[in-house]
């Protein structure tokens, strides 16, 4: 079971998070701005809060689009993966259409325990309900890959069916 840590989100995204991670069968314990310090597998930080100027996590996802402009600083302990709508994050999208999908674009390679995760593009197939959906759905198929889960019935033939 996977240990997940979000940091500034709506209940929407945590909700849309859970239930994606629940479809690729990713198993996660989470725990939502508990001001905890304890070292966690995943951080997803959405946005700047200035309750948390430490993250400490093997590997922390960044919302660029979220915090992009904040004058805060957060120290980050752990692997970086940048996500967003930007063409410079790490996984980021194109092709979006809410109604039918987008493609899924893991820009680098990430080391994930010993193994590499090469960057790749991944048609996905998903009526997207909102912005918060699509965030989630970055998150989820990122920790998917990483954690082998994609390898399920939803992604078949290189295209993911949510």
């Amino acid at each position: 079971m996977k240990s997940v840590k979000i940091i500034g989100s709506s209940c929407k995204f945590t909700t849309h998070l859970m239930n994606l991670f629940d479809k690729i069968s990713v198993s996660y314990n989470i725990f939502i701005n508990d001001g905890d310090t304890k070292k966690v597998e995943y951080v997803i930080l959405n946005s700047i809060d200035e309750e948390f100027k430490i993250l400490n996590s093997e590997y922390c996802f960044v919302n660029m689009d979220l915090i992009n402009g904040q004058k805060s600083n957060v120290d980050i302990c752990g692997y970086i993966i940048t996500y967003g709508l930007g063409s410079k994050n790490t996984v980021t999208i194109s092709s979006l259409n809410y109604n039918s999908g987008f493609v899924y674009c893991l820009q680098r390679d990430i080391m994930c325990r010993g193994k590499v995760v090469e960057a790749q593009e991944i048609p996905v197939n998903i009526a997207l309900k909102d912005i918060e959906e699509l965030y989630a759905s970055m998150i989820a198929i990122t920790m998917g890959l990483m954690e082998s889960s994609c390898n399920n019935s939803l992604f078949k033939n290189r295209i993911l069916n949510v």
